[in-house]
């Protein structure tokens, strides 16, 4: 189904950093078998890499480890109109500035969009505490009047998984200062890999819970979902955490009936909040 499936492990570093716990890229040739890594110590310099690996020749599959949407409602909160993706990843990329540097103002967008959902601290938490106030906590706050969980998490979750809430910015394993920074950054990606003369889909948001049929589809994934041990002696053993995860998932992805990960099957009451604003995890 593709020739090549590209993977990222995001970051929300606020100053260029490589090794753990920043940005990691896999980069698999399916037809050969070939897989090579990345690890790019911005996120500016992340997506001109992307962008470099999605419009070579052959149809891409890129996936990243954030949310691509947030819980149902959020939009509406906002007070956003039109279709409840798209506006909140124009307001999202309206407000993120994240320089060549990794400097960025998350923190104060999240407290900009408490203040737009709710009175007090909320949804967003999670932060330092220089970062601090009216609007945004370094602890755990209701997430009122909006759910803490997307369905695909809330789905997880009944699974025994244990997935982050879009809500929590800090925190080991957090995701959602990733997905502030990350979907402005998807945006600037796909607008300008479809400037290459090359189609997109961002599934399931433009091509619904079916199979897509452009040259370069950007999905979700959850890494924790993919068992990373590899077997003794296998050349990814020893490379750190984050390099083994998107490999893992690569090859994972290669292995797996697409067509059916595309595909599943969610209650019908659930797909429209799903397609049109929450999005859903490959694989989940």
């Amino acid at each position: 189904m593709f020739d090549r499936i590209v993977i990222v492990d995001w970051s929300a570093n606020s100053t260029p950093k490589t090794g753990r716990d920043s940005i990691w890229i896999a980069d698999l040739d399916v037809a050969r078998d070939d897989i090579r890594t990345a690890n790019v110590s911005t996120r500016v310099a992340a997506v001109d890499l992307l962008v470099e690996l999605a419009i070579r020749p052959g149809r891409c599959l890129v996936g990243v480890d954030f949310s691509l949407g947030f819980p149902a409602g959020a939009a509406a909160a906002l007070g956003l109109s039109g279709s409840p993706w798209e506006a909140t990843w124009r307001l999202l990329s309206s407000m993120i500035d994240d320089d060549h540097r990794n400097a960025n103002n998350r923190f104060a967008v999240a407290a900009k969009l408490n203040r737009r959902i709710s009175p007090g601290p909320g949804p967003f938490w999670g932060c330092p505490p220089a970062q601090a106030g009216e609007h945004l906590t370094t602890t755990k706050v209701p997430c009122e009047p909006l759910p803490q969980w997307r369905t695909v998490e809330a789905e997880l979750r009944s699974r025994g998984r244990r997935p982050f809430s879009a809500w929590q910015l800090l925190g080991a394993g957090a995701v959602g200062s990733q997905s502030l920074l990350g979907v402005p950054a998807m945006a600037r990606m796909v607008e300008r890999i479809a400037g290459s003369g090359r189609s997109t889909d961002v599934w399931p948001f433009t091509c619904g819970l079916a199979v897509p049929e452009a040259d370069t589809v950007l999905v979700e994934v959850w890494p924790t979902i993919v068992d990373i041990a590899g077997d003794p002696g296998d050349v990814w053993e020893t490379r750190v955490r984050d390099e083994r995860q998107v490999v893992a998932v690569a090859r994972y992805l290669a292995a797996i009936d697409l067509a059916g990960a595309f595909t599943p099957d969610v209650p019908n009451v659930q797909k429209a909040e799903i397609v049109g604003e929450e999005g859903w995890v490959l694989g989940a």
